[in-house]
């Protein structure tokens, strides 16, 4: 979609569509609201040009204010003032309400000029005092004077209305369906108090488990083993426990994430405050461009939130590690006599091993039981960091020795690596060459799962910064953000924005521009939209990038681990030798545990990136299935009249479940394919440490590069979807006006809700002169977008929102 500009109608236009702009130059309902309380608001009332001062019930029994007369019928209710231009300073602060208003200066305007513009009597301000003092009950209201407040009042270079934007959900008027409690957990609200509360029973799973940790180890520093025994067993509850973790830990993800799109939702006076200086802002999606925007207490939770959302899915998944058992196993380097219990001699120069005549008797003894293994087969069995499955091995070499048929034994877990220079053939220390191996295999091993205290005592502290900071949006219920596309179209129809006017096929690119409104008319250039044309290329870059970072060292680690071993497979989540790797420098178990779980610090940007690249997606779906047909406004908190609201904000919930599912898979899988793997030596030896390394998983990494090309390919899939088609081209349905080429903005969204020409005072709307506005509070009612008022030789149509049915965009044709 497109629009060019038409220069056809000049002054023919300006004098027969659009009247002269007086100082304000705003249509009724183009208001900037003053700084009014809103209880004495009827909101609905029709415009009108009537004079009016105390309505005709009420005249004669009535007190007068003092600038009135006695004659009050004839008395306007409203006049051009003298431009007031002195405003009040109020700074922004996340607890009140922001108002999109220029508010006046009480010094300078007295009260009862203020009353009298509200519309109020000295006989109703009394009443109502009363009504506060004595309660509703027995307490008869004047009726008000004849007036209304769409009627507009000029303060300084501006026209406003009593009305006053910071209540523009009308929370108190009689079209709210909910009341009470239910108000606060619908909605956005109801969706942060879900996430709180699967935040808090995160929480206190944790607290549990940290108390048990304490009460059995006696300590809240080091590690404890809460499980011991069957290696199998053990990596079975290894497994289960990080499924758990990773979900959990994607759960709080999704939350942060939640509170992060309310916070960083706009509300209409910061909308309105960008607008003024040709700023525009995100709407329906979590955005980082709106922090300056906003006030900083929100960006300041914002981001607490989302540090300690990450950061404890990165802790959570290095609370849990398995240690497992290895050999220390014995290294002899013997002839073929040797099996024929041929003479040996124990020398110490030979004997580096410390064996016993009864130990290599043995040997001897038992050497028929033993796995034969070939000498390039035993060279990769037994170069490994550790050895899980032997605990001795005879080098058979082809030394042909009277002396003793026991050349040499070396200290115990040698790496064979010792003994070769070209990595196949491995040389004993006489020089002779190793013709094949014979390895004895070792007793049970044992393993055991173990739980790190004061990782899982950050973790639990990390998750309470979590859900105090989701819970602190709870506290003040004057909080009213643009949250839904819903929310930005409700309040641009009841309060239209000045400086889109006249714009309906406004574009991101003419807003980038700097053409926000234009006294030209446009044609809409219909072209077919692909659902991968709603991102932006720097929000398309960002998502390659984020993908790219976690799936490029996959791919990496994965092909290089199976070049090097191609005939090995290793399981999730079980250290092998031959995939297991030292670092440079010794390392402490709880740190090599982090530093495993680091690449989980990826995965968390890369779900807020695809989560926010999938809301613009159905953002730009949402918006423009208002061209096809009526639908009700779907709002994040109280909906009036036909409108809905539900707990999920843009993203639909069942692709928002099945991210979180994927994601929940993505993370399990990382867990498996690097984690830290800790070895202890039997028996043990004062020349074999512990070892603590990191581990892969090549199963594992397969997996997770599966999931990941599966989810691009989700996204490329979802981006070849077409958009129906609005909008008519020669005849045939073609193009949609409504797709957010680009993304989310609050300019392009607040153009198309223009319904109708600018009306000076004094003038009715087109439809009010024929008797009513049939589109009045359209906002309550099923509506859609299109020609609202067919254009005339050269007088363009307008194109808006409408509750009792729209034309249909013709390319060709010029709109305002």
């Amino acid at each position: 979609m497109g629009r060019q500009r038409s220069d056809t109608h000049t002054t023919f236009m300006e004098s027969s569509r659009r009247p002269s702009l007086w100082a304000g130059s705003l249509r009724r309902d183009h208001i900037r609201l003053e700084d009014l309380p809103p209880d004495t608001i009827q909101e609905g009332q029709p415009y009108t040009s009537s004079k009016s001062g105390p309505s005709s019930s009420s005249r004669n029994n009535s007190l007068a204010w003092p600038f009135h007369g006695r004659n009050t019928s004839e008395v306007p209710s409203t006049t051009r003032s003298s431009r007031f231009t002195f405003r009040t300073w109020q700074p922004r602060t996340f607890f009140r309400p922001h108002d999109d208003t220029a508010s006046i200066d009480r010094s300078i305007v007295p009260d009862y000029v203020v009353n009298f513009i509200r519309g109020e009597t000295p006989e109703t301000l009394a009443r109502k005092k009363e009504q506060r003092k004595w309660g509703e009950h027995g307490v008869e209201i004047t009726p008000r004077r004849d007036t209304f407040v769409s009627h507009p009042i000029e303060f300084g270079n501006y026209y406003s209305s009593s009305t006053d934007l910071s209540n523009d959900l009308n929370t108190h008027s009689s079209w709210s369906r909910q009341s009470g409690i239910r108000r606060h957990v619908t909605g956005w609200r109801g969706g942060v108090i879900f996430n709180s509360l699967v935040s808090f029973l995160i929480l206190v799973v944790g607290i549990i488990c940290l108390i048990l940790v304490i009460a059995k180890a006696r300590l809240l520093s080091g590690e404890s083993a809460i499980y011991s025994g069957d290696c199998t067993t053990a990596n079975h509850i290894n497994v289960g426990i990080h499924i758990v973790i990773d979900v959990f830990g994607v759960a709080l993800l999704s939350g942060a994430n939640y509170v992060f799109q309310v916070l960083s939702s706009p509300t209409r006076r910061e909308v309105a405050t960008a607008h003024g200086n040709k700023r525009w802002l995100d709407i329906g999606i979590p955005s980082i461009r709106n922090f300056s925007h906003i006030s900083g207490f929100r960006a300041t939770v914002v981001v607490i939130i989302l540090l300690s959302a990450v950061a404890t899915q990165v802790i959570y998944n290095a609370v849990i590690f398995t240690t497992q058992n290895a050999f220390n196993y014995d290294v002899l380097f013997v002839t073929q006599s040797f099996l024929d219990h041929a003479l040996f001699s124990n020398d110490t120069k030979i004997n580096e091993g410390g064996l016993s005549d009864l130990d290599i008797t043995n040997f001897q003894n038992t050497a028929n039981g033993f796995t034969n293994l070939t000498s390039s087969t035993c060279l990769q069995e037994f170069s490994g960091i550790f050895q899980p499955s032997f605990d001795a091995v005879l080098l058979i070499t082809d030394s042909k020795s009277t002396t003793s048929s026991l050349i040499r034994t070396s200290n115990p877990g040698t790496s064979l690596t010792a003994f070769t220079s070209n990595n196949v053939d491995v040389i004993a220390p006489d020089g002779s060459l190793v013709q094949y191996c014979l390895a004895r295999s070792g007793a049970s091993r044992t393993c055991s799962v173990n739980l790190s205290g004061s990782i899982l005592g950050i973790a639990v502290l990390l998750n309470l910064a979590t859900v105090i900071s989701m819970a602190i949006i709870l506290a003040r219920s004057s909080f009213k953000p643009l949250v839904t596309l819903g929310d930005s179209i409700r309040s641009f129809l009841r309060h239209p924005d000045p400086t889109t006017a006249n714009a309906c096929l406004l574009t991101k690119t003419d807003v980038c521009q700097g053409s926000w409104a234009s006294s030209e008319s446009q044609f809409f250039v219909p072209n077919n939209h692909y659902w991968f044309q709603t991102p932006s290329l720097p929000r398309w870059a960002l998502t390659v990038f984020a993908w790219l970072a976690i799936g490029a060292p996959t791919a990496v680690a994965l092909g290089f681990l199976i070049r090097e071993n191609p005939d090995v497979l290793t399981p999730f989540g079980v250290a092998n030798p031959r995939m297991t790797f030292l670092l440079p420098a010794p390392t402490e178990t709880a740190q090599m545990a982090l530093l495993a779980a680091l690449p989980q610090l990826l995965l968390a940007v890369l779900y807020f990136v695809i989560n926010a690249h999938l809301t613009t997606y159905y953002l730009s779906h949402e918006f423009s299935r208002f061209a096809l047909g009526s639908r009700t406004l779907r709002v994040s908190s109280n909906p009036a009249g036909e409108q809905t609201t539900s707990l999920f904000l843009t993203l639909p919930r069942p692709v928002s479940w099945t991210l979180l599912a994927w994601f929940a898979g993505l993370s399990f899988s990382l867990s498996q394919a690097v984690f830290p793997a800790v070895v202890t030596f039997s028996p043990p030896s004062p020349s074999a440490n512990n070892i603590v390394a990191i581990s892969f998983s090549t199963q594992a990494l397969l997996t997770l590069l599966a999931l990941l090309v599966a989810l691009a390919i989700a996204i490329l899939g979802l981006g070849s979807r077409r958009t129906a088609a609005a909008s008519l081209a020669s005849g045939e349905a073609k193009g949609n006006p409504l797709v957010l080429r680009g993304g989310s903005c609050s300019a392009v969204i607040s153009a198309k809700c223009h319904n109708h020409n600018i009306v000076p005072p004094g003038q009715l709307a087109p439809r009010e002169q024929d008797g009513g506005d049939e589109d009045a509070d359209l906002w309550l009612r099923p509506i859609a977008w299109g020609v609202v008022e067919e254009g005339t030789g050269m007088r363009p149509g307008r194109c808006g929102f409408s509750a009792t049915g729209t034309g249909c965009v013709d390319a060709g044709r010029n709109y305002v």
